[in-house]
């Protein structure tokens, strides 16, 4: 069984379109959902929206922190693939079947979905584009392209680092000494309201530079703000 995991941190709005497009998949799965502290009405978004849940649901209170939330629901998962999901994220309906046929692969123990933006903006297809090509080149994924893994990969891997950002690329890496992680051909389509909030050439301006710090271990707080959501 597929569990798909996702924090969350002040996402009331956003809880009723994802709880219905979850239950809108096929296959079996549960729904593990980690609130950071949300300080709105995220908790009781969830509760309200549950109740025309089909699905397992649970909810999990953490410290905020992508890395830590999603390894706290990891813990709590009982099925065997683990699918980060972010809230602002849609999969096809058929995308927990292709993540099992990928994991049937010889030494593929994870991956991630073809990216895309729902929008026609072209920085952001070129965004994309390139995260794409990263991606199918060097087995290297972002948070918003749907990470899965097997779970009891997931926990010989160590988890997720505690990271102010970036920690889906480190896990990416640390990922490859385990297994082949593999790009299948489906795509997840991204909200792109952080480029609308921040501005889409500050954004990508910014991505581009904690990238390229990242790869000599520098990850300045400044840029938390920009890259981290909230």
């Amino acid at each position: 069984m597929l569990s798909i995991i996702t924090p969350v941190l002040n996402e009331e709005e956003n809880i009723p379109a994802f709880l219905a497009h979850i239950d809108g998949l096929e296959d079996p799965l549960e729904l593990i959902v980690v609130d950071g502290g949300s300080t709105d009405n995220t908790c009781a978004a969830l509760e309200a929206a549950a109740r025309s849940f089909s699905r397992r649901i649970i909810v999990v209170s953490s410290p905020a922190g992508r890395g830590v939330q999603m390894n706290a629901g990891a813990r709590h998962a009982t099925g065997t693939v683990l699918l980060f999901l972010h809230v602002d994220c849609r999969i096809t309906p058929d995308a927990p079947d292709a993540i099992r046929r990928a994991l049937e692969r010889d030494r593929v123990i994870g991956g991630g979905f073809r990216h895309a933006f729902a929008s026609r903006d072209p920085l952001l297809y070129l965004t994309s584009w390139f995260g794409n090509l990263l991606a199918a080149r060097t087995q290297t994924f972002f948070g918003d392209f749907g990470i899965f893994v097997e779970k009891e990969a997931f926990f010989e891997i160590g988890g997720y680092e505690s990271l102010p950002y970036l920690e889906d690329v480190e896990f990416s890496r640390a990922a490859r000494r385990h297994g082949r992680l593999v790009r299948i051909d489906r795509p997840i389509i991204a909200s792109p309201r952080r480029y609308h909030l921040m501005g889409k050439y500050r954004l990508s301006a910014v991505y581009i530079l904690v990238m390229l710090l990242n790869m000599v271990g520098i990850r300045p707080k400044r840029f938390i703000r920009y890259v981290v959501e909230k």
